[in-house]
């Protein structure tokens, strides 16, 4: 036999009383926020510091150490910076040279031109 049960609706279910928020303390936000501006400012000031002595003699001393040791290390002891500027200083000499070459030609042919003029001049007179 089967037997019936009556089922019983569910309780209402319980209101959960909202509870505001609090109000935004300024006093707690400034003190949270103080240790982030003194972080930041250390930055800037650690960073103008760092500039400064990068830009100084000092700083560019340190630098050329760093390069001569780095030279040092990887053999490189400047024989092909010699050789490049030795290069250079026969290309510069090559160059002086040509440029002697075209002045005279250039001061050759302003002398014909003149020449040729003059006799222009005085056969049409």
């Amino acid at each position: 036999m089967i037997t019936q049960v009556a089922q019983t609706p569910p309780p209402p279910p319980i209101p959960i009383p909202r509870i505001p928020a609090p109000p935004m303390d300024l006093n707690s936000l400034i003190e949270q926020m103080i240790p982030l501006f003194g972080v930041l400012g250390l930055l800037l000031a650690t960073a103008l510091v760092l500039r400064w002595f990068f830009r100084s003699p000092m700083g560019e001393a340190l630098a050329e150490r760093i390069r001569t040791r780095t030279r040092q290390r990887l053999g490189d002891t400047g024989m092909a910076d010699d050789r490049r500027v030795v290069a250079l200083e026969d290309q510069v000499r090559h160059l002086q040279g040509e440029l002697m070459e075209l002045a005279e030609r250039v001061d050759f042919t302003e002398r014909v031109l003149a020449e040729h003029r003059a006799q222009r001049l005085s056969a049409g007179r």
